[in-house]
């Protein structure tokens, strides 16, 4: 087997090493090196990116007890240069190793099992056994997890046999076969993982919980580390920052600023509904009072598609009517009537939107469809028009 350098080196940046076998395989190079920094992802963590003779490494993959490097290209030369992108590699390092911290924490405090890891490059979170997690619970493990960061406490690996490690005090259970690798949070956290890991926890930077969701008897608690909070920070400190020059008051004041405007738009949108209703009521009455034919028509182009349903249903209301109403804005059609006509609109949708590149359906007395341009709602029309025509409904 090749050597690993990311297992008791995972700072290398830079080395050279060689080929050892290529193999062509769905559509991309598969190389074997003789040793390799590259971690090919595992206990949660992602596999790491770089360069192989200044070929892109687009994944790196565990395959029959190889470390297998995925490339677009074969590399030429039998030794060759590979480089890490450390940047990723140690945002990694930050994220994992700050996991080990937050589960150390959460057990230490509240016994709290951590069940799963989930690590990408935007998101990061742990599933825990707890159903409800108070905001006072997350606030005293923020704090508590980030005074062991200010500790600068050492991160010590080392590798044991099954049988010790079956011995030891550890937040999981260890594998039962091959080398078991233990990283050690010095004072806080002993626990297998193969994963790669920063020398101190002063190196995680801060760790700070964005939010939680609740996932039925357990809590997903999502978190960010290192530069990935310092990030985080500064975005939404961005959107603080514009809201106190937009409200031209303190970041104090902010908050109940918004609730109250928020509260004042969701009556005036209550107001506006109402008003909407109203005219659309009366809109209705004079449709149907000047209407010459059962078949009523129209497309609006300031109307919304729930607007033009709500005056669908007005219209029904007032007379026995068959409405084919159309919004522009939302590229929308309603082919609606009272009950009173022997159409199934739910039928003619669904045997004939797809000749008009749309996609729909309904009931027999009310149905809706949607259209990728306004040219083919307009030719719909026309053919629901024609089909009425044709039943004697005009």
């Amino acid at each position: 087997m090749e050597h690993r350098l990311y297992c008791d080196s995972p700072y290398t940046t830079e080395w050279t090493a060689d080929v050892v076998s290529i193999e062509q395989r769905e559509g991309s190079v598969r190389v074997v090196l003789s040793e390799t920094a590259f971690y090919p992802g595992g206990g949660g963590q992602p596999s790491d990116r770089g360069t192989i003779d200044g070929i892109p490494v687009d994944d790196v993959i565990e395959q029959d007890g190889h470390v297998v490097h995925v490339l677009g290209k074969a590399p030429a030369n039998k030794t060759v240069s590979c480089i890490i992108d450390f940047d990723r590699r140690f945002d990694l390092m930050q994220q994992h190793s700050g996991q080990h911290l937050l589960s150390a924490v959460l057990f230490k405090l509240y016994q709290c099992k951590t069940s799963s890891l989930h690590m990408g490059m935007d998101e990061l979170s742990i599933d825990v056994a707890m159903p409800d997690m108070p905001a006072q619970m997350l606030m005293t493990v923020e704090e508590e997890v980030n005074a062991y960061i200010y500790k600068d406490l050492p991160v010590v690996i080392s590798v044991v046999t099954p049988e010790v490690a079956s011995e030891m005090t550890l937040r999981k259970t260890p594998p039962k076969e091959g080398e078991v690798r233990i990283v050690e949070i010095t004072s806080i956290d002993r626990s297998p993982c193969c994963g790669t890991h920063v020398r101190r926890t002063g190196e995680i930077g801060i760790i700070k919980i964005v939010k939680t969701e609740k996932r039925g008897a357990e809590t997903r608690v999502y978190f960010k580390c290192g530069k990935r909070a310092l990030k985080d920070y500064q975005f939404k400190q961005d959107i603080v920052t514009g809201l106190v020059h937009l409200y031209r008051m303190s970041e104090g004041d902010v908050l109940a600023k918004t609730e109250a405007l928020a509260a004042q738009l969701r009556n005036t949108q209550k107001e506006l509904t109402e008003i909407k209703d109203k005219m659309l009521r009366v809109e209705a009455k004079e449709i149907s009072a000047s209407a010459t034919s059962k078949v009523i028509d129209r497309s609006y182009g300031d109307k919304s598609f729930a607007d033009i349903g709500t005056l669908a249903k007005y219209l029904l209301e007032s007379g026995e009517f068959v409405v084919i109403l159309a919004s522009v804005p939302d590229k929308r059609l309603l082919f609606a009537h009272s009950g009173k006509f022997d159409i199934s609109c739910g039928k003619m949708l669904k045997e004939n939107l797809v000749s008009f590149n749309g996609k729909g359906g309904g009931k027999d007395n009310w149905a809706n469809g949607g259209f990728s341009t306004l040219e083919d709602m307009e030719r719909f029309k026309a053919f629901l028009k024609d089909a009425l025509a044709k039943k004697g409904i005009s």
